[in-house]
């Protein structure tokens, strides 16, 4: 007995509309003429990917893990506990993970392909494929975007306010916020901010400084708003303009300049004289009190950190004087001015070195340091 020949039947295909030869078999029809007309029309069913709230996503959720590091970091300079550090080291691992869902989120939404997306991770591109579906990110990013919308809206600020408003805000929460710091910023942010505190001092409009620049009013615009990167030239004169502190602004300029992440290797090593590293520790702490808006001396006090307050003294003469105050204070307000300790400490440590002997001067007598 020969066996029955499959049935079949004449379909028209959903895509291109030609008919085709169907064989029936168990499980849902073919609707489709070719694997070709298959891809076609999911390609074209499928919504076209938002570029522009996968960039959003990657945005927000890179700045959650650089203010995550940030916070570990001081909490290490802050001789924290243990239970407090691996907990943050736990928020920083699961950050990580929502970072690298939207890398690859808007990397296919722009076409790259797995081997270009994978290129330095150290994965084959089939395990980052197996891994971050198309599922996998969309349930991520859903869940991170909740998060955020859950989180409460700050209050209402007057659009002239910048980083000292945020200070505030921070210092005045209460006893459960003590440790709260502002915001992290990029290098270009904090530069973009002292800029745009320099100008409002002066009381002129945009459109008054870009005259007396030079430039147009749209280009200090974007400069203000952190659009734009200046170039050196341009800054010089914004200083002569606005009455900025060259040396503050250079220090801003410069760290701008450098990729994210550069950390203490992108400064310029630490002179070897300590009276010319206490200027430069100065300046650059002075920057980045700039760069917060100048705040409330009281506020940065308050938000220095739990434990042993930081004299308001101690912070006056660190600002204003020649006082270089030990590291523990130094990480303390560097935190608080929303710079990271760790860039800094290296400056720190030259400056806060005694000065050299003279070869000539006279030893004193073991006595004398009794």
């Amino acid at each position: 007995m020969s066996p029955a020949l499959p049935r079949q039947q004449i379909r028209q295909c959903s895509h291109c509309g030609e008919d085709f030869t169907h064989i029936v078999r168990p499980g849902r029809p073919n609707t489709f003429c070719s694997t070709a007309c298959r891809t076609a029309s999911r390609a074209s069913s499928a919504e076209p990917p938002d570029v522009t709230q996968y960039a959003e996503d990657l945005s927000a959720t890179a700045e959650d893990l650089n203010l995550a590091v940030t916070t570990l970091l001081a909490t290490v300079q802050d001789d924290g506990d243990s239970n407090t550090l691996m907990r943050q080291i736990t928020d920083i691992d699961r950050l990580r993970k929502d970072v690298e869902a939207a890398i690859v989120a808007r990397a296919r939404a722009r076409g790259d392909s797995w081997k270009d997306i994978c290129r330095s991770s150290g994965r084959g591109p089939e395990r980052l494929r197996k891994m971050w579906t198309q599922d996998a990110v969309t349930r991520r990013l859903e869940l991170v975007r909740a998060a955020r919308a859950s989180r409460p809206a700050p209050p209402a600020q007057d659009p002239a306010d910048g980083p000292a408003a945020r200070t505030a805000a921070c210092a005045g929460a209460g006893a459960d916020a003590e440790t709260a710091r502002p915001p992290s910023q990029t290098p270009a942010q904090q530069l973009a901010a002292a800029m745009s505190y320099l100008q409002r001092s002066t009381r002129k409009s945009i459109k008054e400084t870009a005259l007396d620049m030079g430039v147009s009013p749209s280009h200090v615009s974007r400069i203000l708003a952190g659009t734009r990167r200046p170039s050196w030239p341009v800054v010089e004169r914004f200083a002569a303009v606005c009455r900025g502190s060259l040396p503050e602004l250079r220090d801003l300029w410069e760290a701008a300049q450098r990729p994210l992440g550069y950390e203490a290797a992108g400064r310029e090593p630490a002179p070897d004289d300590p009276a010319e590293a206490k200027e430069k520790f100065h300046t650059a702490l002075n920057a980045l009190y700039l760069a917060a808006d100048r705040p409330d001396l009281w506020a940065v006090q308050r938000i220095s950190g739990t434990g042993r307050k930081v004299a308001i003294g101690e912070i006056t003469r660190t600002l204003t004087g020649g006082h270089v105050p030990d590291w523990e204070t130094t990480a303390r307000l560097v935190a608080a001015l929303g710079g990271r300790p760790a860039e800094l400490r290296p400056l720190w440590k030259a400056a806060a070195a005694p000065p050299p002997r003279r070869p000539d001067a006279p030893e004193l007598p073991a006595a004398a340091f009794g």
